[in-house]
């Protein structure tokens, strides 16, 4: 009998201690900015194996290059969120300048690491870094600065989407239009569909959306963003766009906005809003 509770206990007790864990790791993936942010390493030193072995630790999703080619295809294919040179020279400068068209279209923010003094961090920031890092520093500093480009850039906030007949999001003046016709939405609902609006196509995973709609120290659980999703779903439906919000089962969604050319002129008489 004595075995039986005892047993028992300790049968409560493992699962009171597994969902303790589960329970921890979630928490960490909500306030860990580097948790699947895809970072793109560039340099050919010891610090950017170094670096990125810190940044898979992390959970972050973490490739090196070292050449202009392989720089060129992730931005197009990839969509780095974070672009960071462990070895910045002047040199680079003309590399990240040809960059800035593909930088700006997916809202990538750049670090770039290299020797101290005005002269090297001036020729990073001019060439359009957001922040520049005088080496030798901890790791621990530019993991914490990578970071807080993460949670605090939100550069995709500040691009307007316009999509001649089919869609306009202004940020500015956080007005929505489908079809020419005006939607009234949230702010937390503006935000999901500009920060989805950013990349057509591609699809996002739910920590991810959680991570980029996080404000200042106010973190976005994952079922929070199903909320928010399913809200906006129904506001779509109700302007003729119910197809372009997609789920992608056991991942996450991705929104397909057709071209100017396959829309249809017919749109829905009324417009809608979301409280």
């Amino acid at each position: 009998m004595i075995y039986a509770l005892l047993a028992g206990s300790l049968h409560h007790a493992l699962h009171l201690q597994d969902a303790l864990t589960m329970l921890a790791a979630a928490r960490w993936e909500e306030v860990n900015p580097l948790y699947q942010a895809r970072v793109l390493v560039h340099g050919d030193d010891p610090l950017r194996s170094s670096l990125e072995r810190r940044l898979r630790r992390q959970k972050a999703q973490a490739r090196c290059i070292n050449d202009y080619d392989a720089l060129r295809d992730s931005l197009q294919n990839w969509h780095p969120q974070l672009l960071i040179f462990t070895n910045w020279n002047r040199e680079l400068s003309e590399l990240l300048l040809a960059s800035q068209d593909l930088l700006l279209q997916d809202n990538t923010a750049v670090m770039a690491l290299g020797p101290e003094g005005d002269e090297a961090a001036m020729s990073a920031l001019d060439a359009g870094a957001n922040v520049y890092v005088g080496t030798p520093s901890s790791e621990n500093l530019i993991l914490a600065q990578a970071g807080a480009l993460l949670r605090h850039g939100h550069l995709w906030e500040q691009v307007t989407i316009d999509i001649p007949g089919v869609l306009r999001i202004d940020p500015e003046s956080r007005r929505v239009f489908v079809y020419r016709e005006e939607v009234q939405l949230t702010k937390r609902i503006f935000r999901l569909f500009h920060y989805l609006a950013q990349q057509p196509e591609h699809t996002f995973s739910t920590a991810e959306i959680a991570q980029q709609l996080a404000i200042s120290n106010r973190h976005v659980r994952q079922n929070t963003v199903a909320a928010q999703i399913h809200r906006l779903r129904k506001t779509l439906e109700l302007v003729g766009a119910s197809s372009w919000l997609q789920t992608v089962h056991g991942f996450g969604y991705r929104l397909s906005i057709p071209k100017p050319e396959a829309t249809s002129e017919a749109s829905p008489a009324k417009s809608s809003g979301l409280s």
